[in-house]
């Protein structure tokens, strides 16, 4: 699946989990950054199809396996299940396995960027959404729903600015 595929039904997870920071953080380590693999997949296949087939985006999109790592195999599970041993939380392995599973539909089913997997986007985006501004509505029931917005915007650049020392 796409990595945007992947990263909006990993932050609807964990909206649905409640997850605290740091275990969503791990989430998306699991979830979604698992794809870095592709990065070093990319080498692999340039190899193979030469620099020029990058720009091919058909083969691009078709690349015969040669994307995946150790990660995307059921083999990782004997890395990731003592991970989540050891830090006594499940996340780690559900959020991998999601991945996997996200994956496998779409090689086993679905083909690349489907009309389903489209339509997850856009279900999976409005439910992260609705359930976001449930929860900003329960904590300031006068906010309107572009209130919310602006708070979200707000917060998002919050991410990519410097926080001055004090702040911390």
């Amino acid at each position: 699946m796409l990595s945007i595929t992947h990263v909006i039904v990993t932050l609807l997870l964990i909206q649905l989990m409640s997850l605290d920071r740091n275990n969503a953080f791990v989430a998306l380590l699991f979830g979604v950054f698992i794809d870095v693999d592709h990065l070093f997949g990319l080498v692999k296949y340039t190899e193979l199809n030469g620099v020029a087939s990058i720009l091919d985006f058909h083969t691009l999109m078709n690349p015969g396996g040669q994307w995946k790592s150790m990660l995307h195999s059921p083999i990782a599970a004997a890395v990731v299940v003592p991970i989540s041993a050891a830090f006594t939380l499940a996340v780690p392995f559900i959020f991998w396995g999601v991945h996997l599973l996200m994956d496998y539909a779409e090689q086993a089913f679905l083909g690349n960027f489907s009309a389903v997997e489209a339509w997850l986007i856009v279900f999976a985006g409005l439910a992260f959404v609705t359930l976001r501004y449930e929860r900003h509505i329960k904590a300031d029931p006068g906010l309107s729903f572009g209130g919310y917005l602006r708070k979200e915007l707000k917060d998002v650049r919050g991410l990519f600015h410097a926080k001055p020392l004090a702040e911390f």
